[in-house]
């Protein structure tokens, strides 16, 4: 429940933010990019930049995160194996006495 809260504030908390971005940026600027140019307003510009960089953010974090996760897994199925080991030969310890 608090991760749906969470990213609710989040997603209201990036529409503020593009609101009051585009609301006070009005100016027509002219972006170069590497092949052509292209002229828009600033609030546009930083619009998307900042939605690149958000989706830019999420991929990476996303990647790392998966990256753990596998990590993890393979861990956890190690412990149990490892305990496994440990009960066999724990057993097999006390069948000897």
């Amino acid at each position: 429940m608090i991760k749906y809260i969470l990213g609710f504030v989040i997603v209201i908390a990036i529409v503020l933010v593009a609101i009051t971005v585009g609301a006070n940026n009005d100016q027509i600027i002219t972006f170069n990019y590497i092949v052509a140019e292209s002229q828009l307003q600033l609030s546009t510009l930083v619009a998307i930049l900042f939605g690149f960089g958000l989706i830019l953010g999420w991929l990476i974090s996303g990647f790392f995160y998966l990256k753990l996760k596998f990590k993890n897994m393979v861990l956890a199925r190690q412990v149990k194996r490892q305990t496994l080991q440990l009960h066999e030969l724990t057993t097999t310890r006390d069948k000897a006495v």
